[in-house]
């Protein structure tokens, strides 16, 4: 049995560097969009059950609320994160981004600002 030497990263440049609090910023807007895709699922749920769901099915559907309240409460500790952080908070998000399979994500979560990326209408599938 040879044993297997960690993988350590090299220490990141400054300019690799993103600070903590962007980052958290960046999360919490992800969180908002995807509460807003379940807000969007409840409602259309809603409306298929008002056609004659089982019983079973409306309340296995109360999960969409629970998640969509999940998503938000998450979102607002991430934004909360993102506007109490200090300035000196940073850290390489590369290692974070590695192996992601969401491509839209990953452009996402490096860009500076408010990327467009984020008016991405719900409903528009990656196919992988």
């Amino acid at each position: 049995m040879t044993a297997t030497q960690l993988s350590t990263s090299p220490i990141a440049t400054p300019e690799a560097l993103t600070p903590v609090g962007e980052l958290s910023r960046r999360l919490a807007a992800e969180l908002m969009s995807a509460a807003a895709v379940c807000r969007d699922c409840e409602h259309i749920a809603g409306d298929l059950a008002k056609g004659g769901a089982a019983l079973e099915s409306i309340s296995r559907l109360q999960a969409l609320d629970e998640l969509s309240q999940r998503l938000h409460g998450l979102s607002d500790v991430l934004q909360r994160i993102g506007e109490h952080a200090s300035g000196e908070w940073s850290m390489s998000i590369e290692p974070l981004l590695e192996g992601l399979g969401l491509a839209d994500l990953v452009v996402r979560l490096r860009a500076v600002g408010e990327p467009t990326a984020w008016d991405v209408e719900a409903g528009e599938l990656d196919f992988f």
